[in-house]
């Protein structure tokens, strides 16, 4: 959630809670997706749209560090994430069946604007970037909104989220679908559907990778007519997720807040205490490309 120019806004980190759940539902999406349920009330109860829990299932010091995903829904004492097996860490995660435990920190991180409640949201997702939208999507119809529309695009047709756990049964919520290879839906990236769906009224809400974003914020600068607000929520090796391991420190655009014009230069901001959420504008592109790809394992 962005501050007011001029100011940076940190994660409040007094809401966090170090809990233990149990795993009640462990869901094979397709594509490698994989979509975990577990019991753990704080995190439920507390969480907003766009904020992340670090998570652990294991014992011993190897691996050392807790894992960081967003908060993909919530439903009673229930939460669950998506992720997909790229290491270690999440191996072990995408292993866990009913009955196991599961450790969670959180919730953790700056979350998704809404308030006021936009005339029209556009939520753009990007591969893993789905994790946060159920629940975004969820609370700005609750808020409200009348007009949800969601740009859900990957590789192939098999790494699509399904259109149906975005709606979550609400027939108000539009899903389209874009792939790399044609499979389903738009044949190219799902940025190519943004431009038509923009207006002053519009809330753009994006997760994905960050060079998805990237081409997310250049279609953004080249419109006539640009939305009201751009958010987008970042990945980045966070380590600890509460601003002590500096391992997500990302390039900002320096001074003035988010409207500061670009030749003020590149600052630094972490990941996990100033985002994952930023307005678009905020962040330093060319510099946030040329930074080594953020393998989380």
């Amino acid at each position: 959630m962005t501050g007011p120019p001029g100011t940076e806004l940190l994660s409040d980190l007094g809401r966090a809670r170090d809990e233990v759940g149990e795993v009640l539902e462990v869901q094979l999406l397709g594509g490698g997706l994989v979509e975990i349920t577990a019991r753990l009330p704080h995190l439920a109860a507390t969480a907003r749209p766009g904020e992340f829990a670090q998570l652990r299932a294991w014992q011993g010091v190897e691996p050392l560090l807790r894992r960081p995903f967003s908060v993909a829904w919530t439903e009673g004492d229930r939460c669950a994430f998506v992720l997909e097996a790229v290491g270690s860490g999440t191996r072990m995660l995408v292993a866990l069946r009913p009955g196991d435990a599961l450790r969670s920190l959180g919730p953790l991180g700056n979350g998704f604007g809404f308030d006021p409640c936009p005339a029209r949201a556009l939520v753009v997702s990007g591969g893993l970037g789905c994790a946060p939208f159920p629940l975004l999507v969820r609370a700005l119809r609750r808020a409200g909104c009348p007009d949800v529309t969601v740009l859900s695009g990957a590789a192939t047709g098999a790494r699509l989220y399904p259109a149906e756990r975005f709606r979550r049964g609400d027939g108000g919520v539009a899903v389209l679908e874009a792939t790399d290879d044609g499979s389903r839906g738009h044949r190219g990236r799902v940025t190519d559907l943004v431009a038509s769906r923009c207006d002053a009224a519009t809330i753009v809400y994006a997760c994905g990778p960050n060079v998805m974003l990237a081409a997310l914020a250049s279609t953004l600068a080249g419109l006539a007519g640009p939305p009201r607000r751009a958010e987008v929520s970042l990945e980045a090796p966070m380590g600890c997720g509460f601003g002590t391991c500096l391992g997500c420190a990302l390039p900002v655009v320096a001074g003035g807040g988010p409207d500061a014009p670009r030749e003020h230069g590149t600052a630094w901001a972490l990941c996990c205490r100033s985002g994952p959420v930023m307005e678009v504008s905020r962040v330093a592109w060319p510099e946030l490309l040329a930074l080594p790809p953020a393998h989380v394992a």
